[in-house]
C-alpha cells in the first residue's frame, strides 16, 4: 500500500540514555469496530533488574475525513480534523514483575485514533512504541466527504496501521493486509469486524500457539486494513471484489475475504495476492496464515491435494529430487530431508516438524525453506523493500 509505508525499528523499543532493560508492548481492544463502543488502550511493561516506575499512554483522537476538506479529491488513506490530545500516566513502586496501565475511550462514529506508549525504569531510563493509528465507529459514506463524485469510493479503515512517518515517504517497509467482508455477510459488517478480530488477535499477537509466533515476531512488519464490502470468495478458488473492495485490494500487498459459509479455503501462489478464510473455525487464525503463506510469501502446499508448486524466495517445492537436495545444500539444510510429497513428483524438505504450509495443527510453524523464505521477507522490509 504505497501512499501508507512507514517506518519502525521493528520490535524495538528505544530507551533514552543507553540501553534498557524495560520490555514495553501496547494494544487496542477491539481493534476495529463499525459502531459507538468504547476502546481500551492497554500498555504492558517489566524490568526484572531495576522496576518499572511509570507507564504513559498519548492519544491523539479526531473525526475521520477522506482528506476533501482542503478541497482536493478523496483519499483511500484517511486525514483527520478536530484533534484533540488525551494522556493517561499509571505510576508503580519500581515493580519488577509485569505492571500494565489501560486507557478507556467512548468512541463514536469517524473515528480515528493513534497512540503511543512510553515506560520509564527504577534507573530513570525510558523505551517507547512507534505510534499505531486505527479507525473506529461508522465509516465515512460517499455523500459525507463529496455529494457530486459518483464514482464509488470509500476510505481504508485502519485497525492496526504504524504511522511514525509521514504517509508517501516512499519506504516499502511494511506488508500491508486488507480483510474484506464476503457477500455471505450480507449487510452484517459487525459480524465481519468480530471474525476480523479473532482472526487478526490469533495471527498477530498470539502467545500461546506455535503456528503464530513468526508473525507476532515480525509484527510491526505489517500495516492491518478492514475494507468495505464488495468481495465474494466461492467454492474451487473463486475470488471477486469489485467497487471500493477492489480499489483498496489495488494498493495491498495481501488481501483475504473472510466468509462464513463453508468452502474449502485457498489462495493465489503469488508474492502479494488474495485468499479467503472462514471464520467459524476453530483453527480460523491458522488458516489465514497457511493461506497467507500463499498470497504473501508465494509458498507451495508441502500436502497431497495442494497447489505443489512455488514462486517463494527460496522455493520451498520442487520438481524432483535432485532439485530439491541442491537447493537443501545451497541452503544449508541437511539434503535427506528431500522428501517426495505423496507419489505427485514433487518434493519439499521435512525435518519431521509439523510445518504450517503441510500440517493443519496449531504446533506447525515455519519450516527449512519455507521459514528462510519469510526470513528472507522480513529483512527485506527491514531495509524499506518488502517487496
Amino acid at each position: 500500500m504505497a501512499p501508507v509505508k512507514t517506518r519502525l525499528v521493528l520490535g524495538l523499543a528505544i530507551a533514552a540514555g543507553g540501553c534498557s532493560s524495560i520490555s514495553l508492548s501496547a494494544l487496542h481492544d477491539p481493534l476495529y469496530r463499525a459502531s459507538p463502543h468504547t476502546s481500551t488502550i492497554t500498555a504492558r511493561a517489566s524490568d526484572s533488574e531495576k522496576g518499572v516506575s511509570e507507564i504513559r499512554i498519548d492519544v491523539i483522537e479526531g473525526e475521520l475525513t477522506a482528506c476533501t476538506e482542503n478541497g482536493g479529491l478523496p483519499s483511500l488513506i484517511p486525514c483527520r480534523i478536530h484533534a484533540v490530545s488525551r494522556t493517561r500516566v499509571c505510576t508503580f513502586a519500581n515493580e519488577t514483575g509485569p505492571v500494565s496501565c489501560a486507557l478507556g475511550l467512548p468512541l463514536g462514529d469517524r473515528r480515528l485514533i493513534t497512540y503511543t506508549t512510553s515506560a520509564r525504569n527504577g534507573a530513570g531510563r525510558t523505551t517507547s512504541t512507534g505510534a499505531i493509528t486505527y479507525a473506529a465507529g461508522a465509516p465515512l459514506t460517499q455523500t459525507q466527504f463529496m455529494s457530486f463524485f459518483t464514482i464509488p469510493w470509500e476510505t481504508a479503515r485502519p485497525v492496526w496501521w504504524h504511522t511514525d512517518t509521514p504517509s508517501g515517504s516512499g519506504a516499502d517497509d511494511r506488508i500491508d493486509v486488507g480483510f474484506f467482508p464476503d457477500a455471505d455477510f450480507g449487510t452484517n459488517y459487525q459480524a465481519f469486524t468480530s471474525g476480523m478480530q479473532t482472526v487478526s488477535l490469533g495471527a498477530f499477537f498470539n502467545d500461546t500457539d506455535q503456528f503464530a509466533t513468526t508473525y507476532r515476531i515480525w509484527k510491526n512488519s505489517f500495516n492491518l486494513w478492514a475494507g468495505p464490502p464488495g468481495a465474494d470468495g466461492e467454492e474451487g478458488c473463486s475470488r471477486s471484489l469489485t467497487g471500493s473492495a477492489s480499489t483498496i485490494a489495488g494498493v495491498t500487498e495481501g488481501d483475504v475475504i473472510l466468509h462464513q459459509n463453508a468452502f474449502r479455503d485457498c489462495a493465489a501462489i503469488s508474492q502479494g495476492g488474495a485468499g479467503t478464510t472462514q471464520i467459524g473455525l476453530s483453527d480460523a487464525a491458522w488458516v489465514f496464515v497457511h493461506e497467507s503463506g500463499h498470497f504473501l510469501h508465494g509458498l507451495g502446499d508441502e500436502y497431497v491435494g495442494g497447489g505443489n508448486w512455488s514462486v517463494s524466495d527460496p522455493a520451498n517445492v520442487y520438481d524432483s529430487k535432485a532439485s530439491c537436495e541442491a537447493a537443501a545444500a545451497t541452503l544449508s539444510i541437511n539434503p535427506s530431508f528431500c522428501a517426495q510429497i505423496g507419489t505427485t513428483g514433487t518434493w519439499r524438505m521435512d525435518d519431521g516438524s509439523p510445518t504450517t504450509m503441510e500440517d493443519r495443527v496449531l504446533t506447525s510453524d515455519w519450516r527449512t525453506a519455507s521459514g528462510i523464505a519469510l526470513s528472507r521477507r522480513f529483512t527485506r522490509c527491514g531495509s524499506g523493500a518488502c517487496y
